[in-house]
Order: structure tokens, then C-alpha cells, then sequence
């Protein structure tokens, strides 16, 4: 069971970040003013662990957290899910007798909202469908699946990428399950892409996994790219560009030596429509740290990525990263902007989980010990948010594999299902407005 150690008291902290320097899709060219909220959560607290947490916003502006709270001994407990005006203000907050740790929320028909949420071992997925007046839980049904994204179908059912793909119905019922590597699944074209991290290249390396496939399983090509012989990526998330192509951020949480992207949190690639690698980039990134003769530069290195966030041509991606020596155990959260040809514009210091705002902003938020802070972000501007010291991204020859048609291996999966009752009630909170940079 997870624990975590507590510092007095319980706080959401809203903020509210002015811009970014740099140009890009989306935003305009007047710098923001700092905003914050500050929302308590009264007599509960959240669990901390900096991947606890999931963000999304809703038609119209309003945005939807949800995190694991905690008990008494900091063991992980209900989940939560708050609702908060474009504004910031909340609209309602719920605590659920659900104990994984949520994966994605994420609007759905008629004003609902799905909450996912799960554990790797022995390996559940739990998918909540809630009243997105107020929170009830209209349905609760849990697979044996692994943890994962779903993708919200016109007919109201849902593809889930939850290490193997399967498609529901509104009734949250399966039609079919299928041996496709998938973690996050989009539309793309005249069917839909899964990304996962699948073993490639005779199973010595791990990498992205692409797979095209139509509305009743029906697989068209399989790709597969690796920046090295290491095992234990993770995927930030997909677009679909354009023109066409994709564009995958690869986190990577292995620490063996022996791989190219060793000593690098994270890698962008870009695949063309038919899922052909294009190009691949480790990132180089470097912070100032304290040292006991003054201060000294370190590499980021190793971690998970976690969010994909289009934004007019640009794209944020967000991933944690170790600092300093191999075996550190001292997170950052970055994140990340790429331009339409997949060029890396800037990076800062933000939240691993991200989700679009309004007028061409990012939403990014994490859990530092009892707060939770919500930065928006900006294109253009300064300030609120730090950078790494030094940031670039370095070509990187990737490893690769192709079939399509008939070659590619698909297998019918059984997926066991079971209805589940879970409770919604209120979330006592409280708010107070104020400005709190970083």
C-alpha cells in the first residue's frame, strides 16, 4: 500500500502563470498578469506522490481535477474530483470510495464526465461515468485490464488503450478486445492510431508502438521505433498533425548504461501518416544545483513522461526527470513545447499533468507536498515559471520495425468484467484569491 509524509495542513493552490518567451501557435502577444486561487480542502488532504493527479478541460472552459486523498497515517484513500469555473471557481467537489490512482478524466456525452482509474498489479481498470452537474457516480464497471486512456466515441462508447485496446459501448459493455500495444489512442484519418510500449527488435528494447486500425478492430499497418537497448519507456502522449503525421513523446525510466537515451528524460519522434519513423530526439537538459562549495550544473535524467497537449501549431509535452547523479531520487516536472515540424522551442519547470486552456493556454498542475498548483501558461510572455539552465534536443538514430496488412499479428482478447458501486459525496472547500508565484 502506498504512504506518503504530510506537512500541516491541506491546500489546492490555484495559480495562474503569465506566458512563456517564445513564439507558437496559440496565445497572444500581450504578456498575462499573474492570477492565483488558493482552494482548501477542508478536514481532508491530498496524497502526495508526484504522479498523483489528472486534469482536463470541458466545452465551455470549465476544468476537472482529480487526485488520490489520503487518510490519517498518509495512506492513499477516496479519490477526489473537483470541478472549477474557467475562473477558477469551484462549481463542486467530490470524494469517491475509490482507492486506485486515477489515470485520466475526461469529458464525455450529454455533460458526463469519465474518471479512470486503476492499478498495474495485479492489473484493473476502473472507468466511473459521472453527472457532470454534481458529480454522482451514474456508473462504475471495472476490466481486467491494466491502467490506462480512453478515447471518446461519437456513439457515446469509449476505445480503451489500457495496455491491450479494446471498444465499449455507451453501456460501458465490450464489443471486442485486441493484443494492440496501447496506452493512449487517437483519431487519425479514416480510423484511429494506438501508441503503447511495446518489446521490439527480437524483445531486447522497448519503444513506441503505433498501430492503425479501423472501428471494429481491423489493423492496417504496426510500427515500431526504440532509441536504444533499454527497457521501461513511457509514453507522454500522440498527436496527429495536420498533414497527417504523428508526433509521440517517449519518456524513459530505464537507468541502464548501455542505452543511447541513458542519460535523457525524455525523446521526441515524428512518424509520417503511415506510421514510417521520421526523426528522433533526446533531450539534453541541464539545471543548476546547490553544492556545499556553491553551485554547480547537472543533468536531467531519467523519467517518465506523463501529458500531450496540442496548442494551435505547438504541442506541450510534459515528463519527470531525476537530477543529478545516476540513482537521484530528486524529481523535476517539465514541460516542454514543440513547433509543428517537431523542433523544440523552449522547456520549463511546470506540472506533469497538463490539459488545453482558454485563449491558446496550457493548464499544467503537480503535488508538492500538501499543495496542488495550477500554473496556466502562456505562449508569449515572463515569468511565474523558472527553465532549466541549458536545453536542447540531439538527433538520435532510431531502431525500427514495419508491417502492414495481413503480416501484422492481431489476437482476439478475453477481458472479464465487473459491475462496481461507488458513492459520490460532497468535498467540503474553501477559497481564497490572492497572487503566489513560485
Amino acid at each position: 500500500m502506498m504512504r506518503a509524509r504530510w506537512m500541516c495542513g491541506a491546500l489546492l493552490c490555484v495559480l495562474t502563470a503569465c506566458g512563456l518567451a517564445g513564439g507558437g501557435g496559440g496565445g497572444g502577444g500581450v504578456p498575462r498578469e499573474n492570477t492565483a486561487a488558493t482552494l482548501t480542502l477542508n478536514d481532508s488532504r491530498f496524497y502526495v506522490d508526484y504522479s498523483n493527479g489528472v486534469i482536463t478541460t470541458l466545452p465551455g472552459g470549465d476544468v476537472v481535477l482529480s487526485a488520490l486523498l489520503a487518510d490519517d497515517k498518509g495512506y492513499n484513500a477516496d479519490l477526489a474530483v473537483i470541478r472549477l469555473d474557467s475562473s477558477m471557481r469551484p462549481k463542486w467537489a467530490v470524494r469517491i470510495d475509490e482507492r486506485t490512482v486515477p489515470s485520466q478524466v475526461l469529458p464525455g456525452p450529454d455533460g458526463a464526465v469519465f474518471v479512470l482509474a486503476g492499478d498495474s498489479y495485479p492489473g484493473s481498470l476502473r472507468v466511473l461515468r459521472l453527472e457532470g452537474e454534481d458529480g454522482t457516480v451514474e456508473r462504475a464497471v471495472e476490466y481486467d485490464l491494466a491502467p490506462g486512456r480512453a478515447l471518446v466515441l461519437e456513439d457515446g462508447g469509449l476505445l480503451l488503450a489500457a495496455g491491450n485496446l479494446m471498444r465499449v459501448d455507451a453501456s460501458l459493455t465490450p464489443l471486442w478486445a485486441k493484443t494492440i500495444p496501447a496506452v493512449h489512442v487517437v483519431a487519425a484519418g479514416d480510423g484511429f492510431v494506438a501508441a503503447g510500449v511495446p518489446l521490439g527488435m527480437g524483445a531486447r528494447m522497448s519503444g513506441i508502438g503505433l498501430t492503425k486500425f479501423s472501428l471494429d478492430g481491423r489493423v492496417a499497418w504496426k510500427s515500431f521505433a526504440s532509441p536504444g537497448p533499454a527497457q521501461g519507456h513511457s509514453l507522454a502522449g500522440v498527436r496527429v498533425q495536420p498533414d497527417g503525421s504523428f508526433l509521440v513523446g517517449l519518456g524513459n525510466d530505464s537507468t541502464r548504461s548501455d542505452s543511447v537515451a541513458a542519460l535523457s528524460p525524455f525523446v521526441l519522434t515524428t512518424f509520417d501518416a503511415s506510421g514510417r519513423l521520421q526523426k528522433m530526439s533526446r533531450a539534453e537538459l541541464w539545471q543548476k544545483v546547490s553544492t556545499s562549495t556553491g553551485s554547480t550544473e547537472a543533468p536531467l535524467q531519467f523519467g517518465g513522461g506523463y501529458s500531450l497537449v496540442s496548442m494551435g501549431e505547438d504541442t506541450w509535452m510534459s515528463f519527470a526527470a531525476n537530477s543529478g547523479v545516476f540513482g537521484s531520487d530528486v524529481r523535476t516536472h517539465v514541460l516542454a513545447r514543440f513547433g509543428a515540424d517537431g523542433s523544440f522551442v523552449d522547456a520549463r519547470y511546470a506540472g506533469l499533468h497538463a490539459a488545453p486552456g482558454p485563449d491558446g493556454s496550457t493548464f499544467s498542475f503537480s503535488l508538492s507536498g500538501p499543495e496542488l498548483t495550477l500554473f496556466q501558461v502562456f505562449p508569449k510572455g515572463a515569468g511565474c515559471v523558472q527553465a532549466p539552465t541549458r536545453a536542447a534536443f540531439v538527433p538520435v538514430e532510431g531502431k525500427t520495425e514495419y508491417t502492414e496488412g495481413a503480416s501484422v499479428s492481431v489476437s482476439d482478447v478475453r477481458v472479464v468484467t465487473r459491475s462496481l458501486v461507488r458513492t459520490a459525496t460532497p468535498l467540503s472547500v474553501s477559497t481564497a484569491s490572492g497572487c503566489a508565484a513560485p
